[in-house]
């Protein structure tokens, strides 16, 4: 377990190519996974169900 975190934490630095690039290439993989696990909070635009200007 620590070698998996030293190597997603520090691989793109420490380690020769080869590993380096599978480390950023992992961060990116569980950088997309924990952004999708959130969803998409859509807003409300307050001013097309309000009235602002009534006539």
């Amino acid at each position: 377990m620590t070698t998996l975190v030293l190597f997603v934490v520090a691989g793109d630095i420490l380690l020769p190519q080869p590993y380096r690039s599978e480390s950023q290439k992992l961060k990116t993989n569980i950088n997309q996974f924990l952004v999708s696990l959130f969803p998409n909070k859509k807003t409300i635009d307050l001013e097309s169900i309000i009235d602002v200007n009534p006539e």
